[in-house]
């Protein structure tokens, strides 16, 4: 069994270690967000900026709120509001670039989706007609998450689903319509469904656009600097 799981990982692993040594450097999407919640909703937009090589992602938002987040692989976090220029500075691994959708898909790592970096581990894969399904365990310290299941269409995810310790599903994410580049794909629609009890959930719908991938720095906002004269601030927004 160990054999065929690692066969199975290969046989995803080989392609994208292949397709990923084509990568460029700047990336740039928009995004369109609309979350339901006990029959409420609420819409975002913002605008991406992610400098590959540098494992910087600069996002602007328009709506709700107009605001300018700036993230780097170390989990160092700037937030930038342009109506009053202040800025708040935070640092967590968790906002680390590297847990942004973008980073696995544009550095074709979306084999685990960051599951393994996570303390997760690979303890069963099986086929279910076309798709290959992976099960990650949860490591012990994680306290309401047994298992994840990630499903794949080829190389890439279309499903993911999140088991609390009762087996009861907490999440499911659907990733569908996929885009492709020149140097990889990543899926343009995501939606997220969360359980907050039996009788109610949590969705939310994004939609990715504008994808481009180029050499050299298409915006300025690849070089986004917050002026010099921004205030600090201890809040967000």
């Amino acid at each position: 069994m160990l054999f065929i799981r690692f066969s199975l990982l290969l046989f995803i692993l080989l392609p994208t270690l292949t397709f990923s040594q084509k990568s460029s450097n700047y990336i740039s999407y928009s995004m369109d967000n609309q979350s339901y919640k006990k029959g409420l909703s609420t819409k975002a937009h913002a605008d991406f900026f992610y400098d590959r090589e540098q494992g910087i992602l600069v996002s602007s938002y328009s709506s709700p709120n107009k605001f300018i987040k700036i993230s780097n692989r170390k989990g160092e976090l700037k937030l930038y509001i342009p109506k009053t220029n202040t800025v708040t500075y935070t640092q967590d691994i968790t906002l680390s670039s590297e847990n942004e959708l973008i980073y696995y898909f544009a550095n074709n790592k979306q084999q685990d989706l960051g599951l393994e970096r996570e303390g997760f581990t690979m303890v069963d894969s099986r086929l279910d007609d076309q798709y290959l399904i992976f099960v990650w365990e949860a490591p012990q310290a994680m306290k309401t998450i047994k298992k994840i299941e990630i499903v794949y269409d080829g190389d890439y995810p279309i499903y993911a689903a999140y088991f609390n310790l009762n087996g009861d599903i907490l999440k499911k994410i659907y990733y569908y319509d996929y885009f492709a580049t020149t140097y990889f794909k990543m899926p343009t629609k995501v939606t997220e469904i969360i359980f907050t009890s039996e009788r109610d959930s949590t969705v939310q719908r994004s939609v990715f656009s504008n994808i481009n991938v180029a050499d050299t720095p298409t915006s300025s906002y690849f070089n986004f600097k917050i002026p010099d004269n921004a205030k600090v601030s201890k809040f967000g927004l």
